[in-house]
């Protein structure tokens, strides 16, 4: 891991030294190795470059278990150089969830402090996952744990290669290449076992306005969809086959309601010209 290390301590003298915040997006499918890297980190950032020395609870307490709210509690009461890790983040920063009221006044927060000098270690499950104002311009690290061990990790400027890809699977060669060890069979991955399962069942108990629909925003979805590009919500007609914006498809992609679809298909329509690209990519 001495590579890792090294990574660690350039973060905190070239970021959170200069009182900048670093948020890095930490990228694996699932039982690959994100909630063991993020302990094994959180671990070493506070004893190789805090130097203090800290218990399972401790690390745990670094930890963002449920969603938005308690992500912006853990971040008004962290101190200066603090770890802020959200294993889940997706809960917390979501792509498709961009236009929620609540995610986009979250956005606005991160923007408040970003001179806090926090760390924040954000695991997702694949690129596609995390919101573009991360992938563009907000992260500028990012790890990718491509098999169990091992780490690849990712410049801004390398991912702005990323960007350039039309594959979301491909990805540019990596800055760093590293490996890590597995936490199996130690007591702290036994205590965070234990604990993740039960902040799970947590989160997915059901709140009493769950039946409530959220509010959102359709003309914004209207111009994420137009910044992200229409293929998503493009379809062809079985009859005539020209090409037309699917209110399905806006449903299915970017989570809305078919009421609230509709009204984001008539905005898409008014804004845009001749579909008629989509029949020869088809």
């Amino acid at each position: 891991m001495e590579k890792l290390e090294n990574w660690l301590s350039m973060v905190k003298r070239r970021r959170l030294d200069r009182e900048f915040d670093l948020m890095c997006p930490l990228v694996a499918d699932e039982g690959m190795g994100k909630s063991t890297l993020t302990l094994t980190l959180t671990g070493l950032w506070y004893k190789q470059q805090l130097g203090r020395d800290v218990s399972a609870e401790d690390l745990f307490a670094r930890i963002v278990w449920g969603g938005r709210d308690e992500f912006k509690e853990l971040a008004v009461n962290s101190a200066p150089k603090d770890i802020i890790a959200v294993p889940d983040a997706a809960r917390v920063l979501y792509k498709r969830d961009a236009m929620d009221p609540k995610q986009r006044e979250l956005a606005k927060d991160l923007l408040d402090i970003r001179t806090h000098e926090y760390f924040f270690l954000l695991g997702f499950q694949w690129w596609k996952d995390i919101p573009t104002m991360l992938q563009e311009r907000r992260a500028k690290q990012l790890l990718r744990i491509p098999q169990r061990g091992v780490v690849h990790g990712y410049s801004r400027s390398t991912l702005d290669e990323k960007l350039q890809l039309n594959d979301p699977k491909e990805w540019p060669d990596p800055d760093l290449v590293d490996t890590f060890p597995s936490l199996e069979g130690t007591k702290i991955w036994e205590q965070y076992q234990e604990l993740d399962t039960e902040k799970k069942h947590e989160r997915i108990k059901p709140d009493e306005d769950d039946d409530a629909e959220p509010e959102v925003d359709v003309r914004a979805v209207a111009e994420e969809i137009l910044d992200e590009g229409l293929e998503p919500v493009i379809a062809i007609h079985g009859g005539n086959k020209n090409p037309y914006i699917a209110k399905e498809l806006i449903e299915l992609n970017y989570g809305l309601s078919a009421r609230d679809a509709k009204k984001a298909k008539l905005v898409l329509e008014q804004r845009t010209g001749d579909l008629q690209q989509y029949v020869e990519e088809a």
